[in-house]
């Protein structure tokens, strides 16, 4: 299934990425007045797809949706460190600084989310307390926060919110884990961008070894360390294999 292939996503397309999104308004603003027509946001997709797939034919519409949340949400994260810490610091230096290199790249996003902030408090302020308004839409609390789901359409209801590198990458849920602090830890891990081919090739083995059972995976981990170990020692060579002792030889 081609959905299931990475794509990577090198610095320059990245860059030309997020510069096509900020010009498709109507899947990121709330007030763009295409926000709400579907076939306006499934041609925006079309076009996000059709600029990765200049580069990586292989890309589908799945990989340009996984790509859009990852980077919101990463962004987002930051976003909200900084706001958090303007909160509390008494001078500029204290303000943290995103650690993102495409952070001030959605910087546009921002100005929606000030804007809308700016919006919301002017709404509260000219309604009385004995009057409350009912919205036909629901109430969103936090734009880039919510974003995430609206700017799925129901033409794309072959998404679901899955790992960036796999389809079916779900990392099952553990006694000691809740599927909020899994869903945190992929969001963190999608936030590294893919460099180059070394990096790639560390997403796609990451992906499979979460798709491992426990005992599997540790057993893989252990091998690979091996491997790896052999090579920076120079004791590694065309000769080397695994061998896996017959159980019926005595």
């Amino acid at each position: 299934m081609s959905d299931s292939i990475n794509v990577v996503f090198p610095r320059k397309l990245l860059k030309e990425f997020i510069s096509l999104y900020q010009r498709l308004p109507c899947l990121w603003d709330k007030h763009c007045a295409s926000y709400k027509m579907k076939h306006k946001r499934h041609e925006a997709i079309t076009k996000l797809t059709q600029l990765v797939q200049m580069y990586d034919p292989s890309a589908t519409r799945v990989h340009v949706l996984r790509k859009i949340e990852s980077l919101r949400a990463c962004v987002r994260r930051e976003y909200k460190r900084v706001q958090n810490s303007k909160k509390t610091a008494e001078n500029e230096s204290e303000i943290y600084t995103p650690h993102l290199w495409y952070y001030d790249l959605f910087s546009f996003m921002f100005q929606t989310e000030d804007t809308s902030q700016e919006f919301e408090k002017t709404k509260e302020s000219a309604s009385s307390p004995q009057s409350t308004t009912v919205d036909s839409e629901p109430e969103e609390s936090e734009s880039m926060a919510d974003e995430d789901a609206s700017f799925i359409t129901p033409m794309e209801d072959n998404y679901t919110a899955f790992s960036i590198t796999s389809v079916s990458g779900e990392v099952p849920e553990t006694a000691h884990g809740s599927k909020r602090f899994m869903d945190d830890d992929k969001n963190k891990r999608h936030c590294t961008e893919v460099d180059d081919e070394y990096d790639a090739i560390g997403v796609n083995v990451a992906a499979k070894l979460r798709n491992l059972p426990g005992n599997m995976r540790i057993l893989a981990e252990k091998l690979i360390n091996d491997v790896l170990y052999q090579a920076q020692t120079n004791g590694l060579t065309n000769a080397t294999f695994i061998s896996t002792p017959d159980p019926f030889k005595v």
